[in-house]
Parts: structure tokens; C-alpha cells; sequence
């Protein structure tokens, strides 16, 4: 959070503390999004704004301008209340799911969860996302031509039919 400085309506730099309130009292899961984007970031891919494709982020291996994204990404969390109400019903997962399948993107689930259930304000800081951790988990959908391995050439055309 320090590559930009922020000038309130005071002339004065807000701190770190005052651009998380502020960031934290605009958007409910902001944390969550955060640690998201943080744990995108520190695995070197660059990270969009991912509103086009209904998902909270894009994640591109290079620059924009060079390649496309692979992956669509959600933030989940069970912490999040009704922030985050997207991948609940199956029908919003599958059409989610299909939707990342016609625009040739993986979509990419991160779940987070808080790893310290004693502390109460743990999401009131910026050094909050230290007590949250990432479980990665890719959705495809299955493709029964991939799963045919056990074809010998001369058998492709049977398996095919």
C-alpha cells in the first residue's frame, strides 16, 4: 500500500490506517479482496479489474497489452456475509463456470480464511491480511474427449462414435 499517496480534502497524506477505514467503510469485504489481489501479486501476475467477466479480478501472466488473461478469479470467503453470495448456488457456479468457458479463461476460486479466531479486529488494519491464508482451487469443466487416455490410436475412432 505505499506506492501512492492519497491527499484528503484537508491537503493532508491520509496513512495507512486512514485509506483502510476509509477503503474498509466503501466496500464491506474489502480485506478479502485485498488479500486477494496481494496473494496475485506476490506470485508475479498481473492483476485487472475482472467486472466485464463477472468475477472480482483477471489475472494476466504478462502485460495486458501483450496476452490475454487465463484466469478469472473470485474471492470467496465464509467470513464475508453477504458480500460474496456468488458461487452459493449451483446455478450461479455453473454459469459462472460456462461463462469463463466461452471467453477461454480457468476460473480460479480463492478461498480466504482468517487464521486468528481470538482476534476481533483483525480485518481493522492493513497488516490484517498477515492472519488470513489462501487456498487456490481451479474449476474447469469436465471434458470427456480429454478423459478418453486409455485409447490406442487404432481404437480413436471407436471411442469417438
Amino acid at each position: 500500500m505505499k506506492c501512492i499517496k492519497i491527499v484528503g480534502q484537508n491537503n493532508c497524506i491520509k496513512n495507512e490506517e486512514e485509506l483502510w477505514d476509509y477503503m474498509s467503510s466503501k466496500r464491506v469485504n474489502f480485506p478479502i479482496l485485498y488479500k486477494a489481489y496481494s496473494h496475485l501479486r506476490t506470485k508475479n501476475w498481473v492483476v485487472r479489474a475482472g467486472s466485464q467477466y463477472g468475477v472480482d479480478f483477471v489475472a494476466y501472466r504478462h502485460h495486458p497489452a501483450l496476452v490475454h488473461s487465463e484466469y478469472a478469479v473470485i474471492a470467496s470467503s465464509d467470513e464475508d456475509g453477504n458480500g460474496n453470495r456468488r458461487l452459493k448456488v449451483w446455478s450461479d457456479f455453473h454459469c459462472t463456470l460456462r461463462l469463463c468457458g466461452s471467453v477461454a479463461k480457468t476460473l480460479l476460486v480463492l478461498h480466504i480464511s482468517r487464521n486468528c479466531n481470538d482476534c476481533d479486529g483483525a480485518s481493522s488494519s492493513p497488516w490484517s491480511i498477515n492472519y488470513y491464508s489462501v487456498e487456490e482451487r481451479i474449476v474447469a469443466r469436465w471434458n470427456p474427449e480429454q478423459s478418453r487416455e486409455n485409447c490406442t490410436v487404432a481404437e480413436k475412432e471407436s471411442c469417438k462414435s
